[in-house]
Order: C-alpha cells, then sequence, then structure tokens
C-alpha cells in the first residue's frame, strides 16, 4: 500500500490521478491511498472512468478526504501550523498508522521535512534527513546527497548521510559497498573547510568502502558510486545538470531544423546521441528518497509530469520493498554513530 499527496507538485489531481493509474495498470500488487480534496478528485476520477482508462485498476485506488492542501512553497511554521487534515498530512500520516508503506508527495519539501519528521520521527543515530537522488555518470549513475534538505550541516551530519547513501546504493545495486566519497574543492586532505575534514577524518574510519575527496567534476566521470554534500551543494549540481541535459537536447533539436546537411548530420547521429541523452531526461530520474525518518518517504519534482510522477511512486515502492529504514537503522546501529 502506497499513499499519495493529490495536490501536491504544480498540477495537482489532474496530474497525480493518471499517474497513480498508471503505476497501479504497471503494478498489479499495489493498492495506492490518494489523499486529497474530494472535489478536487472527483472530476478528474470521473474523467479517467469515463474515458476507459485503466478501469480495471479503480478496485486498487482508494480516496482519503483531505480537508485543505498546503501551499507549494509552505514554510515549516506553517506547515506545522496548518499542516493537519491536509492532503500532506494525511498520507504522511497512512505511513505512521502502518495502513501505507510509503508516502510519495511533490509538495514543499519544507513541509514534507517538517512533517515527516512531527508524524514519523527520525531513525535512532539520524539527525537530519537527507535527501538523495541518482545522477547519470560515464559510469552508469552516481547518488547523490543531500539535495538541499539541509542547507548547514556538521561533520557528524555528514558521516550519517555517507551511510545512508551507502545502503541506499547497496540496496538498489544489489552489489557489495559502494565506493563513497565526500566532496570537496580538490582531493589534497588539505582542502576545505573545518568541517568538511572533520567529516573526512571520521569516514576514514567507519568500515566503509570510503575513496575519499572528489570534486564536482568527479561526480559525472563515476568516480564515486555515493557523492555526499551539504543540501545547498547538492541542490546546485542536481539544478545545474538538469539544465545541461535540456540545453544539449534542445540544441539537437535545432539542429534537426537547420538545414539540409545539418538535419542529415542529426539524423545519422540521432540513433546513438538520442539514447544517451535520454539518460539525462530529468523526469526519469524523478522521485528522491527523504532518508533517515521511521518510513519511507519520496519526494517529487514540484513540476512532475505525469510520467515523471509515475518514476517517483515507483521509486517509493521500491525503497519499502527493500526495507530502506530498517537498513539505514540496522547499519547506525552496527557503526554506533551516535547524535552530535
Amino acid at each position: 500500500m502506497l499513499a499519495l499527496d493529490a495536490h501536491g507538485g504544480d498540477f495537482g489531481p489532474t496530474v497525480t490521478v493518471p499517474a497513480a493509474l498508471d503505476v497501479l495498470r504497471a503494478q498489479p500488487g499495489l493498492e495506492i491511498l490518494l489523499c486529497g480534496i474530494q472535489a478536487d478528485m472527483s472530476p478528474v476520477l470521473a474523467s479517467c472512468r469515463a474515458g476507459h482508462a485503466h478501469t480495471h485498476c479503480f478496485d486498487r485506488l482508494h480516496t482519503i478526504e483531505a480537508s485543505h492542501a498546503l501551499a507549494s512553497d509552505a514554510r515549516p511554521v506553517a506547515a506545522l501550523r496548518r499542516g493537519k487534515g491536509s492532503s500532506l498530512w494525511l498520507a504522511l500520516e497512512q505511513v505512521a498508522n502502518g495502513k501505507a508503506d510509503a508516502c510519495v508527495s511533490a509538495g514543499s519539501t519544507a513541509a514534507m521535512l517538517a512533517l515527516g519528521v512531527k508524524l514519523l520521527g527520525m531513525l535512532p543515530g539520524i539527525e537530519r534527513p537527507a535527501l538523495m537522488s541518482s545522477i547519470p555518470s560515464a559510469t552508469g549513475q552516481t547518488s547523490l546527497l543531500d539535495l538541499g534538505a539541509n542547507l548547514n550541516v556538521t561533520a557528524n551530519q555528514l558521516v550519517q548521510f555517507a551511510i545512508m547513501g551507502s545502503v541506499v546504493y547497496q540496496a538498489d545495486a544489489q552489489t557489495g559497498q559502494p565506493k563513497v566519497a565526500l566532496l570537496n574543492v580538490g582531493h589534497e586532505d588539505s582542502k576545505g573547510d573545518a568541517v568538511i575534514k572533520e567529516a573526512h577524518a571520521m569516514l576514514k574510519e567507519l568500515p566503509i568502502n570510503y575513496t575519499g575527496f572528489i570534486e564536482g567534476h568527479d561526480i559525472f566521470s563515476g568516480n564515486a558510486d555515493v557523492a555526499v554534500c551539504d543540501g545547498f551543494s547538492g541542490n546546485l549540481i542536481l539544478k545545474s545538470g538538469e539544465g545541461l541535459a535540456r540545453m544539449f537536447v534542445r540544441q539537437f533539436d535545432l539542429a534537426m531544423k537547420k538545414g539540409v546537411f545539418a538535419r542529415l548530420g542529426a539524423m545519422l547521429a540521432g540513433r546513438a546521441l538520442k539514447p544517451m541523452l535520454a539518460r539525462f531526461e530529468p523526469s526519469k530520474h524523478n522521485g528522491a528518497p527523504l532518508l533517515g525518518l521511521r518510513g519511507v518517504v519520496v519526494k517529487s519534482h514540484g513540476n512532475a509530469n505525469r510520467e515523471a510522477l509515475g518514476h517517483a511512486i515507483l521509486e517509493a515502492v521500491t525503497e519499502a520493498e527493500r526495507l530502506v529504514p530498517q537498513r539505514i537503522e540496522t547499519m547506525i546501529n552496527d557503526y554506533s554513530i551516535e547524535e552530535s
């Protein structure tokens, strides 16, 4: 069972309802709790039924009535003050009560953090949640965290992020210990501020596959499986990479229109280039797990379309199936990482 915030994101039920039905069709054993304002969801549900879209899936799509929806830019204080009864609150509450195995929302990151901590609580030994996502690299993909949940971090928190990232990557890849690295302005031990240096020293003492410092270009070169940084740096890297990918796709499309020879060259190269560029399409990588909570919570892009939100829902299903929170708690306990 998965709980979905019907009003999260820029498009609300017009995207969340069809995306939920798409995933239900692809996942016959899944059920989804759609948390939202009935008056807003009903017309979309009726339209999907009338169009005979996935009608056999409606028996596995359940609705929970919300009194209101939080604003897409809701801040933590506002979320805590006005959150109760909202679509996001109800979606998280289903996980807290054990009625759902995971929650997905494209709503405010700040609201998800505040309400996630309040309703689900933190895993023992974890001070703050961290957002993680996969970035395409030369060797496959690099998992990056934090992506914006924590703009200022301590050395202890960076170490906790490294452990959580290692657990998730290992669970996803079904391989041995991944290469974990700390993002810095250089590879030398002398580089970086006091927080980075302290985290570096702590990570070298842990029995994870810590490979030391990396720079920004190393993420895309595939020199690390898990790259750890503060949320400010991680968000900049993620958004810059997405912007670069969109630029490449636009430039390729423009080249197809610049004369016969340009079109011919683009057509000849297209069979090789398009699959490569598709790896960088943001919608294919939508869905960032919010790690460190006592339950699976996945954040979707606010502007996610139907396909992209579907990817976020599938990410949550995977996280729940692989018992990621339990794995993190076990490793934190094994390494005796204490809160600062």
